[in-house]
């Protein structure tokens, strides 16, 4: 153990004298510890915790009050949830203004102060504060609630020495909720406990993920789609030959290698112009009024590249859909390329919906039917046509997950076509069990026996959901990952967007619960959590 400590001492002098513009703090007492990844994020990603000068971090020693404000508040300054201050209404008496941690420790002092309900001298009691004392986790949880505001589960706080009376009883429940904190084996809290430095780098690394999946205007942004082979190519848009000699081919052909060689940095030196089309935007638009045949690719570079109105690029828009409907030799990525820059402008409903349809016949991968599913939400949500949206929504719902009868689109569904009410929660065998109008106190008193503690529980406006013991089989689903995580992302932001929120987080939750079942999930982990964390919480509240 001591050469692997030498080792590792060596190891860390290397890096940080051959590359100290790159390099990052290591600790030697730190390797194989339970906190070791919390400490480096602390550390080196977000930068608010320092070692000691022997390169050690010292893990299992106490934190002062002052080092834990320190680094909570340099975390709130990372997500601009707090301001640095340097004046305070703080006494010389209760902490000293030339100890090292005074600008932190007045920062804190008048967030809390100004913005929850309870003040900084209520956690830290007494005449004094006492910088140098080992801060408590009660104490800790106190400070950290004052940045962690939104819960997705609603749990009984099962800790028995944390009664419903105490101060910070709700302040504790919720970080217990967002999984913030834990308590011990024995059922207990142990407020009164210190804390130690590698508990300190694990609490700031949960409150800085929770900050982070709190900013609502992170999720549910935009629809979203999957990739179709080619789709970010400069197409043809049709079959050529390059020996052709018809004189509007070549044309074509012309202007848009032209237009691709300089969209990607190129140069024309002068001795090379007769191989390229020095007017190709002019080039087109004759093509294009002179009636030849690749409508749908004149205007794709038209729109791309031209300097039209709005107005025009959507007239432009308008033909490369009905082009799309008359041919039939277009390919995926080509017509993925079409349908996303007509989508852009204020196109007809009817050659949109038809140049989908047309797509739709065409195709045979999966993908591209995903997409043609999601071009029907984007066109909807442009237009803002929320009757619409709320019976395409709808009929996908109940199809209950079923990836292949959800490809199986339905082409005749006008608003009103259908009776629709989005609180009838039948569609779907959920992991969840579903209780309207009902509230957690109330279940447990017509049920507490069956109630099992170890279960989540959510408490919506109107609605109580219970994990279930028995996961629901989503073996279905094996074969269709990527495209059911894409499919809900989509269905959750078109809930939210016509306000059917209660509804688009019991379907989210119920989605989230799945894919954890995926093997892209154990790929992507993080990346997920955080995105349903985040959708969960913007929904909820």
């Amino acid at each position: 153990m001591k050469k692997l400590k030498i080792f590792i001492f060596s190891l860390a002098l290397i890096v940080l004298s051959i590359q100290p513009a790159l390099a990052k703090t290591v600790y030697y007492d730190t390797y194989g510890h339970w906190a070791e990844k919390d400490i480096e994020f602390a550390s080196n990603t977000i930068k608010v915790f320092k070692g000691y000068g022997d390169l050690t971090f010292r893990p299992d020693n106490n934190i002062t009050r002052s080092e834990f404000i320190t680094i909570l508040s340099k975390t709130a300054y990372k997500q601009n949830k707090m301001n640095e201050v340097y004046t305070s209404s703080m006494t010389s008496d209760y902490m000293s203004n030339e100890h090292w941690s005074y600008t932190y420790v007045i920062s804190m002092y008048e967030y809390l102060n100004s913005t929850m309900d309870y003040s900084f001298t209520d956690i830290f009691k007494g005449n004094s504060f006492d910088p140098e004392k080992p801060i408590t986790r009660e104490e800790a949880s106190a400070l950290i609630a004052a940045f962690c505001k939104i819960s997705i589960y609603n749990n009984p706080l099962p800790f028995a020495d944390v009664e419903k009376d105490s101060q910070f009883y709700e302040e504790i429940k919720l970080l217990y909720n967002l999984g913030v904190i834990s308590g011990y084996d024995d059922n207990m809290f142990h407020g009164s406990q210190n804390i130690t430095r590698a508990e300190s780098a694990a609490l700031i690394k949960r409150v800085y993920n929770d900050i982070n999946t709190s900013n609502e205007k992170s999720y549910l942004t935009n629809l979203e789609f999957m990739p179709i082979k080619g789709e970010y190519m400069y197409s043809y848009f049709g079959n050529y030959d390059f020996k052709t000699t018809n004189p509007s081919h070549r044309k074509y052909l012309k202007a848009k290698s032209t237009l691709e060689y300089i969209s990607f940095g190129g140069y024309i030196y002068p001795e090379d112009a007769h191989l390229y089309d020095l007017d190709a935007v002019k080039t087109l638009e004759s093509l294009r009024t002179g009636g030849y045949y690749n409508v749908a690719g004149t205007n794709f570079y038209l729109i791309k590249f031209g300097e039209f109105t709005d107005a025009e690029k959507t007239k432009f828009a308008n033909e490369i859909l009905a082009n799309i409907i008359s041919r039939n030799d277009l390919t995926d990525s080509e017509i993925m390329q079409l349908i996303s820059m007509a989508s852009l402008y204020d196109v007809k409903e009817n050659l949109f919906l038809d140049a989908l349809e047309k797509w739709y016949t065409l195709t045979s991968d999966n993908n591209a039917k995903a997409n043609i599913l999601f071009f029907r939400y984007v066109y909807y949500v442009k237009a803002n046509n929320q009757e619409m949206l709320r019976t395409l929504v709808f009929d996908d719902l109940k199809k209950s997950n079923n990836i292949p009868s959800l490809m199986n689109i339905n082409w005749g569904l006008t608003p009103g076509s259908q009776s629709i009410d989005f609180e009838n929660y039948s569609f779907t065998n959920y992991s969840y069990s579903l209780h309207k109008d009902m509230k957690l106190s109330n279940y447990l008193i017509y049920h507490p026996l069956t109630f099992n503690y170890n279960s989540k529980v959510v408490e919506l406006f109107n609605l109580l959901l219970i994990e279930k013991s028995a996961k629901q089989n989503n073996s279905s689903l094996a074969n269709y990952e990527t495209i059911f995580y894409k499919y809900s992302l989509n269905r959750l932001y078109v809930l939210n967007f016509i306000g059917e929120k209660e509804r688009a987080f019991v379907e989210g939750l119920n989605d989230y619960d799945i894919i954890k079942g995926f093997s892209i999930y154990e790929t992507i982990k993080q990346s997920i959590d955080d995105i349903y964390t985040g959708t969960l919480k913007k929904v909820k509240y």
